[in-house]
């Protein structure tokens, strides 16, 4: 055998005659759960917060930038707005009626008011040049029916939306 073995092999055989008092063990072994557990908690909590933090930072203004326009829901796109004499600024504004009208009004009360609101944009559109001029003529003597009749259907909504 080797010097290495042979020693390996003393060490052993002393270590294993030696004994240790329960009570020194009991000791190490708490002291060591103390300290990983303290270390466990600190930084796990420290992380934790950092985590949530940066989620937030991240998550917030992706969804404001991924939620989609109400107003798209109604035209389309911006284009076919301005196909009919609109502006980006009159977009915007619609929009914004529509989001407060989501705010205001139940939910059985918003989805009736945007396919009221959808009918009643529709013939507008279909009244409206390029220009933006409306030409009431161009509707049917049925469609100029159905267009004030939508404007007294839609009437108690825009009440309630603007009323507060």
């Amino acid at each position: 055998m080797s010097i290495d073995k042979d020693l390996r092999e003393e060490l052993r055989q002393v270590a294993d005659s030696m004994h240790c008092p329960p009570d020194l063990y009991e000791r190490v072994q708490q002291s060591y759960q103390h300290y990983v557990n303290g270390k466990r908690g600190r930084f796990s909590m420290k992380k934790r917060i950092l985590t949530g933090i940066i989620a937030a930072a991240i998550l917030i203004p992706s969804a404001v930038f991924a939620s989609s326009y109400l107003a798209d829901e109604i035209f389309g796109s911006v284009e076919t707005i301005e196909q009919h004499g609109g502006s980006q600024e009159s977009y915007q504004e619609i929009e914004e009626m529509l989001q407060a009208a989501k705010g205001k009004l139940t939910e059985d009360e918003f989805e009736e008011y945007t396919e009221l609101f959808k009918q009643m944009v529709q013939l507008k559109l279909k009244m409206t040049d390029e220009k933006g001029i409306k030409h009431e003529e161009k509707l049917t003597k049925e469609e100029q029916q159905q267009f004030e009749q939508l404007g007294s259907k839609l009437a108690p909504y825009f009440e309630k939306i603007n009323g507060d």
